[in-house]
């Protein structure tokens, strides 16, 4: 049996059930894992995750391990920690589940000893080297129920802004894709600048023609080099400067982290088991080093040693899509 240690680490992403549930249903492969991420291994003791816990739980929104943020393994001391308490309960292998912070934690693990595998999960889906991470869909259908709605009350009352904000990190990756899929008329990401004049401009262009608008903003699409992680509201400073412009109200919602949780869709719950399915032949074969990824719609085993970075672009077909449609406020963009 090879005994293997599971965690989650950074922001929650629904679906990972599927990865550990079809993990925990393999003959060769002993189960374990922590809850609170690299944290858990150092302080907790392992959860037993037998075929009878995790069976008829790859569907819930509420994860079988916690996840949290650790510190731990981006220190020499912090790694050392982790890897004397993997050896004190004799795992073989650790997985290790999130989002680029933990894909950093997994190289650095990998390059000191420990057999690690690395599982894109959160719903930014920046994660370089993967077309997609678990979560993203789920996220995104949160988003468009959402949107759903407000094309009702635009409906009903015309002549109205509405300003929808969502997570995505770093990357707008979450708020491009929602913006198509919606029909909103606007994207605002941090990869472009943000241009008060220009956005003001373009919305009453196109109140000649429509009776509402309805944009999409990046929880970074300000001044992204001076964001940080979790910071929520600069939707309603956006907002502040279209009144200013357009002397009419915005009305604001941010979706925040409800998105990041709930029953997975389809689309997670079957990326999540392909991975998982991944990550079992590459234990069976003693294969570490890897982060299971999606490229072009396949499972792909990228090597945590290459030099790609750790930041995901966006996605050019759907960027370009989004062009075509008018949602982006055109100019330089802030990074390449």
């Amino acid at each position: 049996m090879n005994k293997t240690a599971i965690i989650c680490s950074g922001g929650d992403g629904s679906g990972i059930n599927s990865v550990i549930d079809v993990i925990s249903k393999n003959a060769n492969i002993d189960l374990y894992g922590f809850d609170n991420s690299f944290d858990g291994i150092i302080h907790s003791k392992p959860i037993q995750l037998t075929r009878d816990h995790c069976s008829h739980h790859s569907l819930d929104g509420k994860q079988l391990i916690l996840t949290s943020r650790s510190k731990a393994p981006y220190t020499k001391e912090g790694r050392q920690l982790i890897q004397k308490k993997l050896q004190e309960n004799n795992f073989e292998y650790l997985i290790v589940c999130g989002g680029n912070g933990s894909k950093k934690a997994a190289t650095l693990l990998e390059e000191d000893g420990v057999k690690t595998i690395f599982i894109p999960m959160t719903v930014d889906n920046d994660v370089g080297g993967s077309e997609y991470s678990i979560g993203f869909d789920t996220a995104l259908n949160r988003v468009t129920s959402i949107v759903h709605d407000l094309h009702d009350t635009a409906h009903n009352m015309p002549g109205r802004i509405f300003m929808v904000e969502v997570l995505g990190g770093n990357c707008g990756n979450l708020a491009l894709h929602s913006a198509i899929a919606t029909a909103s008329d606007m994207s605002l990401i941090p990869e472009f600048p943000v241009n008060h004049e220009k956005i003001s401009e373009k919305i009453k262009e196109k109140l000649k023609f429509q009776d509402a608008i309805i944009i999409i903003c990046s929880e970074a699409a300000y001044e992204n080099e001076n964001y940080k992680t979790g910071e929520q509201g600069v939707s309603f400073e956006i907002a502040d400067e279209i009144e200013k412009n357009t002397n009419i109200r915005v009305r604001k919602s941010i979706v925040g982290f409800s998105m990041r949780s709930g029953n997975p869709t389809f689309k997670d719950a079957m990326v999540a088991t392909r991975m998982g399915m991944a990550a079992v032949e590459h234990i069976e074969d003693d294969n570490t080093g890897f982060m299971i990824g999606i490229v072009d719609d396949a499972v792909h085993s990228i090597s945590l040693k290459n030099d790609e970075d750790f930041n995901n672009n966006l996605n050019k077909k759907i960027l370009e899509l989004a062009i075509k449609k008018d949602l982006i406020i055109e100019g330089e963009k802030k990074y390449d």
